[in-house]
């Protein structure tokens, strides 16, 4: 056998014995109760993490611009099984809408345990061409801010959690630190 064709057999063995051994370390019972705010929730990948919340009993708000979708969402979700859940139609691109999101969010749950960004807000796919303003706005748009944001960390679980979801399917879950 070729050295080349070693590595690529010893790889895969490695690999298939991690996947066997490989301990999952999630329990859907952590999510039971949990109070979630879920940007972006009318379609794709937000109306589907909202199906998923809504079958552990998670405790759910959901917002997008489309409030008709979000009717039709909302309802799926009480079937599944989310212990609450509610909306507010919201374009989270707007400077004021984040900040009245939470407030509502935080109202109606008494305080959140995770914050899923998963709004659009147009990323180029290109290089920094200096924009600085651009850049500003869509970090406000992706990171409203803690400070802003009374209630994100008066929780009843042990940790708090953003998960920001890029529309390249990609995913950061950033565990913040206690106030």
């Amino acid at each position: 056998m070729k050295p080349v064709g070693k590595v690529l057999c010893a790889t895969g063995i490695v690999a298939g014995l991690l996947a066997f051994f490989w301990k999952d370390s999630f329990n859907p019972e952590s999510l039971s109760g949990a109070r979630i705010l879920l940007t972006g929730a009318s379609a794709g990948i937000g109306e589907q993490m909202a199906y998923h919340y809504a079958r552990f009993g998670a405790e759910i708000v959901l917002t997008a611009r489309r409030e008709a979708v979000l009717q039709k969402v909302v309802e799926k979700c009480l079937t599944l099984g989310a212990k609450k859940i509610f909306y507010i139609p919201a374009d989270m691109s707007s400077p004021s809408e984040p900040e009245k999101v939470v407030q509502f969010a935080v109202q109606k749950l008494g305080g959140l345990d995770y914050v899923v960004l998963n709004h659009i807000g147009v990323t180029r796919l290109r290089m920094w061409d200096g924009d600085v303003e651009y850049t500003r706005w869509l970090m406000q748009v992706r990171f409203p801010s803690r400070k802003s944001s009374p209630g994100i960390g008066e929780n009843t679980h042990s940790s708090h959690h953003f998960l920001f979801c890029h529309q390249v399917c990609t995913g950061w879950i950033f565990q913040l630190a206690a106030p």
